[in-house]
């Protein structure tokens, strides 16, 4: 075949511009995101209780759910959460079963529960898919927060009708709710019960369809329609009618509120009263294309508005997917002129040309395949494109170069020297990228979210091999026979030719006068070279041991955001928690006329204030805010940074940084009054989890707080832990509520007490109706002014069933006690969660945890605290656990990575010895990487170690095809080290090419300041430099090793000679 398209040059051109045309229309179509779209493997089972205590909801609803749901097939993990008024559980997909599945399946257990209690809201039971957030409008101005709402949910519906954006949130501002509120004298006046209140409003607001007249002029419909949709509809609603003909009705008896639900939220964008949009791309929609729309239409719609009200867009995630585009096409051409220089100036212009043709071809070639695989253009699938720039010219090098070297052996480009060239490597080329597809297999198989997100990487680059691997094949040995090397003298070329060919000559003189006789050293004294080697892989692995270059599982990456989350104690009141988030306003304010006084302008572009909410929970990034948390006692302010990159100094102002400013910000604040929890949050990649996260399970709750307590103490002691907190607190304070025995003779049982006591504080729903797009509730109750204090449950009167009222102290006690703000559950037992964050540049993680744990988990503080309670256990969760199950998944996966590489070799080789040889390169490949973070200043991390699991198949490839010349030259009869150095010698200029290729395109990549370079380094670096030094490992260890076989071979083989003689 590779004969027939050498020959065939219509066929091997048309096979080109095939791919390289069809790579551009499945391009243009690929959906472009900022983020993939992720599933989860979680299943989300969420069941409303309204007003009820947590406890109560732990044992009504979440206990009832974990019984049933707790052997669904696929289930991995149960954690619930009970909530004042809410329930939740989390589900855990087992790997390998289809979380749809598992979720319809629980859905069936769920929806079979018939034992929740009256009060309880359905169930709802959904698969938890990440939604990426792409843009935010604030619609902001003098206007009261109704009005602003209104305005929103009118954005909201043009965006979707105009825009055809789909999904869009509107966050910032509480639930709509129509309060009927009854006082107990208009009760007694009229002699009424809630219940009488309610059923009146049910009877009256109705819209019932009667059927139909079927005259002769046609069939007319019959409608009863008096549902009330307003406050002013439900005033005039009649509760009673006397014999009179007088009518008592809603306004007679009550005050009705059209407004909010009784807890407020309050959010201000830039100082002034705000309600936020959140805009989602779904499906196949593009978060350019609608980024471009939302930002055109919040120019334009301004004209639409009231006087006084404004509409900005910010948060615009696209400035990242397009900051990673633009530094994919910068990167790429930079690889481009740098591997094009390379080339020429060790070969000729021509065939370097042809060589780095391969480059655009493979990647249209990959676009091919990525729609079937469900890969978009994001974030990731654009780092595989620039981590796999410099080695998709591997291969045609190593062609290109063996080609180029026929040319020289008959005098000129042709068919029979392209074929000969392309022939001669084409084995060790085929199983060269089979060898690097297989070494990233490993990171295919990384679970739980972080391998989910990585999963584009390897695709991109495994897809970019096959067709770079197909191009070399059929494609590049036809082009070649067109490169115009060869003939005429050195006075007839052009001077970039002449000084190529003093380049390509001194590589020659280079080669013979000082690689030669290194080598002949290297082979002589190869088990000193051996040794040296090996002293130097220790070394770094006692840097590593020592450490003296710091691990951190996920590097910190300053954020373009900074979240400041305040929790006060529960039931804390509004007015308390805004002279807290006024506090720290004020220390956002001096933090920023001191940037200013420093001379580096405004620092922030927006700020948001949210007082009864956090909107943006997590660190203000697309995929980890939230947004759940509602109620008086905590309150957020995100702020906006000026982007790094359009600061005077180039994004390099470090005390501009994030962190840094979010540190400056705290000291600012100082102690805030009553605070239970003040945290901030600076970095962009927290996904893994916290830094430390323990664990703690058991079923005595006292057991439990003491050894959190003590967790938290001793975390303290520890250098670089901040914001160390755990999920328990006490909560609101109860009223508890008991029937008396007198009160039985009344007919009163403890469930009409209950009832009645939530009719008047909690509310009866009367209806729920739907306006707009709003589901709202209509709730008849007691005005809050009589739901403030203890006088009014003691006020409160208890109806019997023949209609007496009775005073609650006659029938009732209570006593008040402490409660839960909320319950945690881990598969069927409550947990505390003790959680820390870490500054990476302090604190030592892994001190930390060897310490907390100790040796094989008997010595350690840990081990030591849980012999006080014995029914107490723990686990590292978080990060830690993440780390556990990747490095776990890694270990597994790498090894049998290594043995498909270790038998791929073999085959070509034709030995089971050789691919021993091969493979040694891969552990001093370390010290390339080990050294290239020291260099660079960059900690070791996760990225650093995919980065050495990929470097596994790219450092054999040399090797491969340096063993197979050193065969083929014995194969002819040349004695060992005379075919050693020959081998040594010939691939010396594809060698370095290749490592220079591979560094090069990765070379910009080191040294970008962009946020998004921040993510790639790490495994850029491990890659690179990996790849840079194992180019002395190939040229000089490899063929000491090659001597050593022999000599044990030789060794071997005398010792049978020496048996059979004895």
């Amino acid at each position: 075949m590779i004969r027939w398209f050498t020959q065939n040059g219509v066929a091997a051109n048309l096979l080109a511009g095939i791919i390289i045309v069809a790579g551009l229309f499945t391009a243009m179509s690929i959906k472009l995101e900022l983020f993939p779209e992720l599933d989860l493997d979680m299943v989300s089972v969420a069941v409303p209780y309204p007003g009820a205590a947590p406890e109560e909801v732990e044992s009504g609803i979440i206990e009832l759910i974990e019984d049933r749901i707790q052997d669904v097939d696929g289930v991995k993990k149960i954690t619930a959460t009970a909530g004042e008024g809410y329930g939740s559980v989390l589900v855990e997909v087992e790997r390998g079963y289809d979380a749809t599945e598992v979720s319809d399946k629980i859905k069936v257990r769920v929806d079979a529960i018939d034992n929740f209690p009256e009060e309880a809201e359905e169930p709802q039971v959904e698969e938890l898919l990440l939604r990426n957030e792409v843009i935010s409008l604030a619609v902001y101005g003098d206007a009261d927060v109704k009005t602003l709402k209104e305005i929103a949910e009118y954005i909201r519906d043009e965006l979707n009708v105009r825009e055809r954006i789909t999904q869009v949130d509107i966050k910032g501002v509480a639930e709509f709710e129509i309060s009927i509120n009854v006082s107990e004298i208009a009760l007694r006046q009229y002699g009424l019960t809630f219940d009488d209140v309610v059923q009146a409003i049910r009877n009256t607001s109705v819209d019932i369809p009667g059927g139909s007249i079927k005259s002769r002029g046609g069939e007319i419909l019959l409608r009863t329609t008096g549902k009330a949709y307003t406050g002013a509809g439900f005033e005039g609603m009649p509760i009673i009618t006397r014999a009179d003909g007088s009518v008592v009705r809603v306004r007679d008896l009550a005050s009705v509120e059209d407004g909010f639900v009784d807890d407020p939220i309050i959010t201000e964008f830039n100082g002034q009263r705000a309600v936020l949009l959140r805009i989602y791309a779904v499906g196949d929609e593009s978060a350019l294309d609608v980024s471009g729309r939302v930002q055109s239409f919040a120019q334009t719609i301004d004209a639409d508005l009231p006087a006084g009200i404004q509409v900005e867009a910010f948060r615009d995630f696209t400035y990242y997917l397009k900051g990673r585009l633009q530094m994919l096409i910068e990167n790429g051409l930079y690889g481009l002129l740098l591997v094009l220089l390379i080339l020429t100036l060790f070969l000729r212009p021509s065939l370097a040309f042809f060589v780095m043709l391969g480059i655009p071809i493979s990647f249209l070639g990959s676009m091919l395949f990525l729609p079937m695989l469900g890969i978009s253009i994001n974030l990731a699938s654009l780092f595989g494109f620039i981590l796999v720039l410099g080695i998709v010219v591997d291969d045609a090098i190593i062609v290109g170069e063996s080609v180029f070297t026929q040319f020289q052996k008959h005098g000129g480009p042709g068919v029979e020297a392209s074929v000969a060239g392309t022939k001669r490597v084409s084995i060790p080329v085929t199983f060269a990228v089979l060898t690097t597809i297989v070494a990233f297999l490993p990171i295919l198989t990384i679970p739980g979210f972080l391998g989910k997100f990585f999963y584009p990487i390897p695709v991109v680059v495994i897809a970019t091999l096959i067709w770079s691997l197909i191009e070399s094949k059929l494609v590049l040995p036809y082009h070649l026979t067109l490169c115009n090397v060869g003939g005429g003298s050195r006075g007839e070329i052009n001077w970039l030719q002449r000084q190529q060919r003093k380049v390509a000559d001194g590589l020659e003189r280079f080669i013979e006068h000082r690689y030669r006789p290194v080598l002949k050293r290297a082979i002589q004294f190869r088990y000193a070279t051996v040794a040296a080697f090996v002293g130097t892989l220790m070394i770094m692995f006692g840097m590593l041991a020592g450490k003296h270059l710091p691990f951190v599982f996920f590097p910190p990456v300053p954020s373009d955001y900074i979240v400041a989350k305040l929790v006060m104690p529960e039931g804390t009141p509004v007015e308390l928690t805004t002279r807290a988030i006024e506090q720290m306003n004020d220390g956002l304010n001096q933090l920023i006329e001191e940037v200013k006084e420093e001379g580096h302008g405004e620092p922030f572009d927006n700020v948001v204030i949210t007082i009864g909410g956090q909107p943006f929970e997590g660190n203000g990034d697309p995929i980890n805010a939230s947004g759940s948390n509602t109620g008086t006692h905590i309150a957020e302010i995100a702020v906006e940074l000026v982007k790094r990159e359009d600061l005077p100094g180039g994004g390099n102002i470090e005390s501009l940084s994030a962190p840094n400013l979010a540190n400056r910000w705290r000291d600012m604040i100082g102690p805030v009054a009553g605070v239970k929890e003040l945290s901030f949050n600076a970095n962009a990649a927290g996904a893994a989890g916290m830094p430390i996260d323990i664990q703690l399970s058991g079923r005595d709750f006292d057991s439990l707080q003491a050894v959190s307590e003590a967790i938290k103490a001793k975390l303290a002691t520890y250098e670089g832990l901040f914001d160390i907190k755990d999920n328990y607190s006490s909560g609101k304070r109860e009223i508890k509520l008991d029937i008396r025995p007198s009160a039985e003779p009344l007919g009163l049982r403890q469930s009409d007490l209950g009832r009645q006591v939530r009719a008047a504080f909690y509310g009866v729903e009367a209806q729920r109706i739907q306006r707009g797009r709003d589901d709202i509730k209509v709730m008849v109750r007691y005005p809050l002014d009589e739901r403030q204090s203890v006088e009014n449950l003691e006020d409160l009167r208890i109806r019997t069933f023949d209609g007496h009222e009775v005073p609650f102290d006659e029938v009732a006690d209570f006593k008040i006690t402490d409660g839960f703000s909320s319950i945690t559950r881990v598969d069927r037992r409550r947990v505390i969660n003790i959680t820390a964050d870490a500054d990476k540049n302090i604190a030592d993680l892994g001190l930390i945890k060897a310490d907390l744990k100790g040796k094989q988990e008997l010595d350690g503080f840990l081990s030591s605290l849980m012999k006080d309670y014995p029914g107490v256990s723990w686990t590292f969760e978080g990060e830690a656990r993440e780390q556990a199950d990747i490095f776990a998944s890694l270990q597994q996966m790498t090894l049998i990575a290594l043995f498909i590489i270790y038998a791929l070799l073999a085959i070509p080789l034709k030995s089971y010895i050789q691919p021993v040889i091969v493979m040694i390169v891969i552990p001093f490949g370390l010290i390339g990487a080990i050294g290239g973070h020291i260099i660079m200043g960059q900690p070791m991390s996760i990225l650093s170690v995919l980065g050495f699991v990929a470097l596994a198949g790219v450092v054999v490839n040399d090797s491969l095809v340096l063993v197979d010349f050193i065969n083929q030259e014995r194969a002819q009869g040349m004695p060992l080290r005379k075919a050693i150095e020959e081998a040594g010698a010939l691939r010396f200029r594809p060698i370095i090419l290749t490592s220079l290729t591979t560094f090069a395109g990765l070379l910009p990549v080191l040294f970008e300041t962009s946020l998004q370079a921040q993510f790639l380094i790490p495994m850029a670096i491990s890659l690179s430099f990996g790849v840079l030094f194992a180019t002395f490992i190939t040229l000089l260890l490899v063929p000491a090793f090659y001597s050593i076989l022999e000599d044990l071979r030789e060794t071997c083989v005398g010792n049978k000679h020496s048996h059979k003689r004895a």
